[in-house]
């Protein structure tokens, strides 16, 4: 991508990528920890530079879009290149993470101004866990808003999962009786790299999507300097198609094992024997639950057809969202932006895109996350 002649300077302000500005990523770490309310990730620059740099789209550089106020950083907004496939054609896009403006300087319109920085880069633009603060930025620049990103859960103990939730003995009969309901399928499942799922991730069955690419899907699991990720091949036993991929982390949290589906995607005929397998995995590993978060209606409709509880729209069992800590916010998922320079009218029927955790930054570990792993 050629960002070239493309900063925006006005009133003092220099809106420009990283890369342009020469903005090194020790500096825009500092900046993070500096004006950022919670403890995250990105004060790391060896995570900063995976996150940035090490992608294959940024192609060895920083595109995090910057403001600079006497050369003194001012507004950082996240950006991590990928292209977006919009009905088969390919879209320069980009993931969105952690836009922070120093207080000092809000009501200058350096919000605006980096919007537009952005989506005269890309034509597809996508956001998550977006703050009330931003919201009236992102609606006045065109974005579209889903308030709830659609989350679903699975429990496979009844007993440990009490260590999550507080719900009535009734509450958790119903949603065992919901989830027993779920037809039987049989399933073939072969671990591998992720980078190996790139073919079954052609068939995904969307409108839009973000590319899975051979080396997309290596950097983000096979290489992720601190989750350790696994994949999965999942094929029907009977009708097989062209094979579901599925990343998996599994986790340890208060002492009881727990799974995070983080990605879910390809040949819509093994889809139902993925949820199979990942429902048996998760009572073979004693794990609590198993949740997933995606945006595409399809799937949503199989996980309900399942009994997969909806941490949205069903109101039995409030599962918490952030495990580090463990925080049950209401409701216990997050939000979601999506822009398009073209197509709005396909691009912002989200129910048929395929947005997932793994997508939209959703999976990173915290500062709590590295102290209580000894990193």
């Amino acid at each position: 991508m050629n960002e070239d002649n493309k900063s925006l300077a006005s009133d003092g302000l220099i809106i420009a990528s990283a890369k342009e500005a020469g903005i090194s990523d020790s500096d825009i770490c500092a900046f993070y920890a500096a004006q950022w309310t919670r403890p995250i990730a990105l004060v790391r620059e060896e995570f900063a530079q995976w996150q940035f740099r090490s992608a294959p789209a940024s192609q060895g550089h920083n595109h995090s879009i910057v403001a600079l106020e006497n050369a003194k950083i001012i507004a950082v907004m996240g950006v991590t290149p990928n292209d977006f496939v919009l009905r088969g054609d390919r879209r320069r896009g980009a993931e969105l993470t952690t836009w922070v403006v120093a207080p000092q300087t809000r009501g200058k319109g350096v919000g605006k101004k980096i919007l537009a920085a952005l989506q005269d880069r890309y034509d597809v633009l996508t956001g998550a866990g977006i703050t009330a603060a931003a919201i009236p930025l992102y609606l006045a620049a065109g974005f579209t808003f889903l308030k709830h990103m659609p989350r679903f859960f699975h429990i496979a103990d009844f007993d440990n999962i009490k260590r999550f939730v507080t719900a009535s003995d009734s509450a958790l009969r119903i949603t065992a009786n919901r989830q027993a309901k779920a037809p039987e399928a049989e399933w073939r499942t072969q671990p591998v790299a992720a980078t190996n799922l790139a073919q079954c991730a052609q068939t995904l069955a969307s409108d839009g999507h973000f590319a899975r690419d051979a080396a997309r899907l290596a950097w983000r699991y096979d290489q992720h300097p601190a989750f350790q990720y696994e994949a999965f091949l999942v094929h029907d036993a009977h009708t097989p198609g062209r094979g579901a991929g599925v990343i998996l982390r599994a986790d340890m949290v208060l002492d009881t094992p727990i799974l995070h589906v983080v990605d879910l995607f390809g040949d819509p005929q093994d889809i139902g024997a993925a949820l199979n397998f990942l429902e048996a995995e998760a009572r073979v590993r004693g794990a609590a639950f198993v949740d997933i978060s995606l945006t595409l209606g399809a799937t949503s409709a199989l996980l309900r057809a399942r009994g997969w509880s909806s941490a949205v729209d069903d109101p039995l069992v409030a599962l918490p969202s952030l495990f580090y800590p463990v925080e049950l916010r209401d409701p216990p998922t997050t939000s979601v932006m999506v822009w398009g320079r073209h197509d709005q009218n396909r691009l912002f029927d989200l129910s048929r895109l395929h947005i997932t955790r793994g997508d939209m930054d959703l999976d990173r570990p915290t500062l709590s996350w590295y102290e209580g792993n000894g990193l």
